[in-house]
């Protein structure tokens, strides 16, 4: 198991919309609903080798790519205060073949966090959430 794939079950573990996910290299991968498959995976934004959000995207079996959302972790979790007193924007850092949290370990109130908001935007585009709301309707007239 890589260190992408240890990270990414923590938070499906925790998480209320993905259930039996598939880990495949550095990604997770798990349906949503019958025509709805998801991707989790930690990604780049500016530097290589610093994994600074998380990336949630959807797929409609038929017709593809259906939406995308990238988390910022540090507008998520905040700075980190590293061993040293410093502070620093959380991300995983890869140097030649080792890779881990930067200067901090995350805790399970982050973890919790990255599921919750990971949850946040999944209920959004999933059956449950859809069955709940077509029992509302609105009379324009």
């Amino acid at each position: 198991m890589n260190f992408f794939e240890q990270e990414l079950r923590k938070v499906c573990s925790l998480s209320e919309y993905i259930e039996h996910p598939k880990f495949v290299g550095r990604s997770c991968l798990f349906r949503l609903s019958d025509d709805i498959t998801g991707k989790m995976e930690f990604v780049e934004r500016g530097h290589a080798d610093h994994f600074t959000a998380l990336r949630l995207s959807l797929f409609n079996r038929r017709e593809g790519q259906i939406d995308c959302q990238v988390i910022d972790l540090t507008e998520l979790l905040g700075r980190k205060a590293m061993r040293s007193g410093e502070t620093v924007n959380p991300h995983i850092w890869r140097y030649g073949n080792d890779v881990s949290w930067y200067g901090f370990t995350p805790t399970g109130h982050d973890y919790t966090a990255m599921a919750e908001n990971a949850d946040d935007y999944l209920s959004c585009f999933s059956d449950q959430e859809m069955t709940e709301d077509e029992g509302l309707s609105i009379d324009l007239k």
